[in-house]
C-alpha cells in the first residue's frame, strides 16, 4: 500500500500509513525511501534514511539514486564515501549501476568518471550490469569513444550491451556507425529485439537516412519475429517528417494497426513546425491534446506554427484554448554540472547572480544566428 500510494504521488498518505505500522522491517523503510525518491522528496528521504535502525546495500543504493536522480551529485558522492569509509560497507553492482544511471540522465560526466574509477578499485567492473550502465553514461555525456572502449573491455556482453552502444551512437549522430554495430552484433550471433530497432530508427531519423530507416522498419516483421510497437512508428513518423514527407507520415499514422499515442502525434507536430505545415499541424495537435490536455509545449508549438504562417486568428484561438483549459507556460530552465553539482537556472532567475550575464550572452547568440540564417526550431530566448 505504501508503494502504491507513493507511485501515484500520494506521499503524504504513504508516510501516514508508514507511521501507523506497529512493526517495521527493513523492507518497510526501503519502500518509504523509494517512494520519497520517486516523487523528488530528497530531504524527506534523507531524514528517513538517517533514522533507519539498520541498513542494507539496497538502502544505500536507494538514497544514492535519490540524490543522483534529483541532481544532488555532491551529496551522492559524499554518501558513497560515507558508505565505504565510515560505515565499512562495500557498494555492490546495483549501487554502481543505479548511480551511473542517474549520472547518465543528468549528463554528469565528472561524477560518472569518479564512479568508474571506484568500479575499477572495487572489482565490480567485470559485472555486466555495471558495464552496461557505464556504456550508457559515457554515451549520454558525449564520450562515445570511451563508451566503445568500455564495451570492448567487458569480459562478457549481452543484448543490453549492444543496444546501449547502438543507442549511444544514435544519440550522438553516428547513424552509419550504429548500423555497422548492428551488423557486427548479428555476426556475433546476437538476435535484435524491439529496443535494438528503436535505436536504429532513431539514428536514421536524425541523420536523414530515410531509405535505410524504412528498410530497417519493414525488416522487423519480415526478417525477425518482432511486431512494431508505438515507439517504432513514432521513429518512422519522425523520419518521414524530418524529410518533409508529411503526407506519407500522416498516411502511416492513420493506417497503423495500433492506436497512435502522444509520442507519434508529437513527432508529427514537431515535423510540421520544421516544414511549416499548419494544416497537418492542426490534425496532429487536436489528437495530441486528447492525450496531453495540459502539456504547455504542445500549445506553444502549434501557436508558433500558425504565427510563422501569419494566421493570427489561429494563434488567438490557441491562446483562448490554453486559457479555457488552465494551461500556462512554465519558464524554461537550463542546467550545467559545476564541481560535482548540477546548477539549474532560468534567464530571469533573480536568485542566480549570473543570470543577467547568461541572458545577455543568449541575446548575442540569438542575434548572430538570425543574421546568418541558422535559427533553430525554437528561439534560444523562449524562456517565458
Amino acid at each position: 500500500m505504501i508503494s502504491a500510494y507513493a507511485k501515484n504521488g500520494r506521499v503524504v498518505e504513504a508516510r501516514r500509513l508508514f507511521d501507523q505500522m506497529p512493526y517495521r522491517n527493513l523492507v518497510s523503510w526501503n519502500t518509504m525511501i523509494a517512494g520519497y525518491s520517486h516523487n523528488g522528496c530528497v530531504a524527506e528521504a534523507a531524514e528517513l534514511f538517517d533514522r533507519m535502525p539498520k541498513r542494507d546495500a539496497f538502502s544505500w543504493t536507494l538514497m544514492i539514486t535519490c540524490y543522483t536522480r534529483n541532481g544532488e551529485l555532491e551529496e551522492a558522492r559524499r554518501l558513497f564515501d560515507r558508505m565505504m569509509r565510515k560505515e565499512g560497507k562495500d557498494p555492490d553492482w546495483s549501487t554502481f549501476a543505479c548511480a551511473l544511471s542517474g549520472c547518465a540522465n543528468l549528463a554528469a560526466l565528472q561524477v560518472g568518471t569518479q564512479l568508474h574509477n571506484l568500479l575499477l578499485k572495487s572489482g565490480h567492473i567485470i559485472d555486466i550490469f555495471a558495464g552496461n550502465a557505464l556504456i550508457t553514461m559515457y554515451a549520454r555525456c558525449g564520450r562515445i569513444l570511451t563508451a566503445r572502449q568500455v564495451f570492448d573491455e567487458m569480459v562478457s556482453v549481452d543484448l543490453v550491451s549492444w543496444n546501449s552502444l547502438i543507442a549511444g551512437h544514435a544519440l550522438n549522430g553516428y547513424a552509419k556507425a550504429a548500423i555497422s554495430i548492428f551488423q557486427e552484433m548479428k555476426k556475433n550471433g546476437v538476435a535484435p529485439d524491439e529496443v535494438t530497432f528503436i535505436g536504429l530508427l532513431s539514428a536514421c531519423s536524425h541523420a536523414g537516412m530515410v531509405d535505410d530507416g524504412l528498410e530497417l522498419f519493414y525488416s522487423m516483421s519480415r526478417d525477425y519475429p518482432i511486431t512494431p510497437v508505438a515507439e517504432h512508428y513514432a521513429c518512422v513518423v519522425d523520419l518521414l517528417g524530418r524529410a518533409g514527407r508529411l503526407g506519407e507520415a500522416l498516411k502511416l499514422v492513420k493506417g497503423m494497426p495500433i492506436k497512435a499515442n502522444a509520442g507519434i502525434w508529437g513527432s508529427l507536430l514537431g515535423a510540421c513546425r520544421m516544414h511549416k505545415n499548419p494544416e497537418v499541424a492542426n490534425v496532429a495537435a487536436e489528437k495530441l491534446f486528447e492525450f496531453e490536455p495540459h502539456t504547455t509545449s504542445n500549445y506553444v508549438l502549434l501557436s508558433n506554427i500558425h504565427a510563422e504562417a501569419g494566421s493570427w486568428g489561429e494563434v488567438e484561438r490557441v491562446r483562448v484554448l490554453m486559457k479555457e483549459r488552465g494551461v500556462w507556460k512554465q519558464p524554461a530552465r537550463s542546467w550545467i554540472e559545476i564541481k560535482n553539482e548540477v546548477r539549474s537556472f532560468s534567464s530571469d532567475d533573480s536568485t542566480e547572480p549570473r543570470a543577467a550575464e547568461v541572458f545577455m550572452v543568449l541575446r548575442v547568440l540569438n542575434a548572430q544566428m538570425r543574421n546568418i540564417g541558422h535559427m533553430s526550431d525554437s528561439s534560444l530566448l523562449d524562456c517565458g
